[in-house]
């Protein structure tokens, strides 16, 4: 008989974090300004808490969070809680401060409306309006995970925090785009705002049909959207997100191994269903590792088949936003396949040859800076740099976002709360404080 302990639980799935730790020393009495941002996933949750930035006039390097301001960080695992609310009680409880952040920005992997998301598999709503009451914090701004991904993207040194797999002239100011393959297929693009930096734009672009690509009599791609037809029991039409984000690389092996049992390898195969005593887990990692490590054809094929779609999609984007300024590549499975993406695993990269594959406008997207991210924390980094920003629009000393305008965001309760560069939170500056004219 065993002691009846149960085994520990699995931590959130760690990511790779360029977000250094925690450092700032303030006593539990602080009753200075704090700032609070999460990226909000299906399976976890990563809060921070931290100081504004040390002046009312921040640089560029101030909009993201160095340690010396960072009070409290903490990642939770959403099954363990009821709601999100109990995940913030719980984070601002254990951060120990008696104040209540003044605002909060909250990156949300799913649709935002009205300030409100919902997540269908964890029977959550989160209503930026309601933890404003019950929590007492000022301001509270959702934004769709995706957006924060592309806020993250201004906090990087293109040459040190990504892999070029097109090297081309960043041109300043003109359109950014990230396109990421994760779980699911997300977009957005940046354009200069009012203030001369950069504002990011939502997009569901990873809903748009799927164009399957064939050379000369090949049809297989056509069958495979055929076959998802079937599956998801669509009319019409397949989502590019089928097929070129991490649950479309199970859907391109599920697809092969129905088309072509006797190439089975079935030690792969039981590893991507998962055990038969358990649920059917469908796992796309199992089909990668066994790509990566040259253990099965199959999975090959059905990787190079997902860089291809994947490849194809970024050239639509880069076509729709001509995105000269950059068109980066995020998401957890592009990370983890940059190697075969950029064609370093296998010789070749298919996702080029597709990205490049527009007929008489190829030139134009061989101008276009292609670039993978190293992390994978950039919702992290885009949610305390929109957080950041919300305070500064909030003191008048940044106008407020026309992004965040076009979503209905909530009025700002704007009031005298001046900042000091040498003690945050606890005095007026030397500097009177000059409004921005609203627009």
């Amino acid at each position: 008989m065993g002691s009846g302990a149960s085994a520990p639980e699995p931590p959130v799935p760690r990511i790779r974090r360029s977000i250094s730790e925690a450092q700032a020393k303030i006593p539990a009495d602080y009753d200075g300004d704090t700032l609070l941002s999460a990226d909000v996933g299906g399976t976890g949750s990563r809060l921070h808490l931290f100081l504004p930035p040390p002046t009312m006039n921040p640089t560029t390097a101030d909009f993201f969070v160095p340690p010396d301001r960072m009070i409290f960080e903490k990642q939770y695992k959403n099954e363990k809680f009821e709601s999100f609310m109990e995940v913030l009680r719980t984070f601002l409880l254990e951060a120990g401060l008696v104040k209540p952040p003044m605002l909060a920005c909250l990156a949300v992997a799913g649709v935002v409306v009205e300030n409100t998301a919902r997540f269908v598999n964890l029977g959550w709503e989160i209503s930026g309006r309601k933890i404003e009451e019950v929590l007492k914090i000022e301001r509270v701004e959702l934004i769709n995970d995706f957006v924060a991904q592309g806020y993250g993207i201004l906090t990087l040194n293109p040459t040190k925090d990504c892999q070029a797999l097109q090297a081309a002239p960043i041109k300043e100011g003109a359109p950014i785009a990230v396109i990421g393959a994760g779980t699911g297929l997300g977009e957005a693009f940046l354009t200069v705002g009012a203030e001369g930096d950069y504002e990011v734009w939502p997009s569901e672009g990873g809903h748009a049909e799927y164009a399957p690509r064939q050379e000369g009599s090949n049809s297989l791609e056509t069958e495979l959207r055929q076959y998802l037809l079937i599956k998801y029991s669509e009319k019409a039409r397949v989502s590019v997100e089928r097929v070129a984000a991490g649950r479309g690389i199970a859907n391109i092996y599920e697809f092969l191994a129905w088309k072509y049992p006797e190439k089975v390898n079935k030690s792969v195969h039981r590893s991507f269903l998962g055990p038969i005593e358990g649920p059917r887990t469908f796992d796309p990692a199992a089909i990668t590792k066994a790509a990566v490590a040259d253990r099965c054809e199959l999975s090959k094929q059905a990787v190079n088949i997902w860089a291809g779609a994947y490849g194809a999609e970024a050239g639509a984007v880069a076509l729709t936003y001509m995105p000269f300024g950059g068109l980066y590549l995020t998401g957890g499975v592009t990370a983890k396949m940059k190697d075969w993406l950029s064609g370093k695993t296998t010789g070749q990269s298919t996702f080029l040859e597709a990205f490049l594959d527009k007929g008489r406008v190829t030139p134009m997207l061989m101008r276009v800076p292609v670039l993978v991210v190293e992390g994978e924390d950039m919702g992290e980094r885009g949610a305390m740099l929109k957080a950041v920003r919300l305070y500064l629009e909030q003191q008048r000393r940044r106008r407020p976002s026309q992004a965040s305008k076009s979503r209905a965001a909530p009025a700002f309760v704007v009031k005298p709360n001046l900042i000091s560069a040498t003690s945050p939170g606890g005095g007026p500056d030397v500097a009177t404080l000059s409004e921005v004219p609203e627009e």
